[in-house]
């Protein structure tokens, strides 16, 4: 009975982790444009193709409130339209339920410093100004980057599903020289702080993934409530029992 009783505390302390970690505010979003950025050249699966790379401006509606925000693509297979109207959920990067091997944490970390100090000066970046995301060029290599390091564990853009343009329809270089950049100095970094945009489009089919700086207003990630942490507690300190009790016996 007591190993029973263990087996639902811990399926009660997974579901309700479960249940108050990823539940957030659904909203709705309208990419809306390439706010900087260009297109570029590169090469998916071995095919030469052209991509919209850059920072995506989406509006965030909820309720009747508008929120304006800058995004960039997470996952380049995928594809989401401009102008469409997609419903969506904020997360941070610890919440999203796909795998780890897509890196958003580093994803976020890049975020975090070559993005939001652009929208807010006084934070405290661990890149120089100079590497912040303020050109076309940086825009396009930052999105070339995480595609990079979701795809390809940021392998380099010479192998992998995720590479430069051939010869023939080669990659702007400072796109490339930005790209690269990035991909340096991300290495080992992590952070939990951007915001991810899981979308749906309105017949529910999953469409793309977008990664955003986070912001102090509008719908943002949910975090447990305190009644929910109380009871998070209770049950790891009924597990905690369990297991000294069996350790008496």
């Amino acid at each position: 009975m007591k190993n029973v009783r263990s087996y639902l505390t811990f399926r009660f302390l997974a579901v309700l982790l479960l249940s108050s970690g990823l539940a957030a505010a659904s909203t709705f979003i309208v990419p809306t444009d390439l706010r900087l950025g260009e297109t570029i050249s590169i090469n998916e699966n071995g095919i030469d193709a052209s991509a919209l790379a850059g920072v995506i401006g989406i509006t965030l509606q909820q309720g009747d409130d508008t929120f304006l925000r800058e995004t960039l693509c997470v996952d380049l297979f995928t594809s989401i339209g401009l102008g469409g109207t997609y419903l969506t959920t904020v997360l941070s990067p610890s919440q999203v339920p796909i795998p780890p091997d897509k890196h958003l944490l580093r994803v976020s970390w890049l975020i975090d410093n070559a993005l939001f100090p652009v929208l807010d000066p006084n934070f405290q970046s661990a890149l120089s100004s100079t590497d912040w995301v303020q050109t076309a060029a940086q825009a396009a290599g930052i999105q070339l980057a995480i595609w990079d390091i979701v795809h390809d564990n940021g392998d380099g853009l010479l192998a992998g599903s995720v590479q430069q343009g051939s010869t023939d329809h080669p990659t702007d270089q400072a796109v490339l020289d930005a790209a690269t950049m990035y991909e340096l100095v991300s290495v080992g970094k992590q952070s939990n702080l951007a915001f991810i945009y899981s979308n749906v489009d309105l017949n529910g089919h999953a469409v793309q993934m977008l990664a955003g700086p986070r912001y102090g207003t509008g719908p943002v990630p949910a975090v447990p409530e305190p009644a929910t942490l109380v009871l998070v507690g209770a049950a790891l300190i009924g597990m905690a029992e369990f297991r000294r009790r069996k350790k008496r016996a």
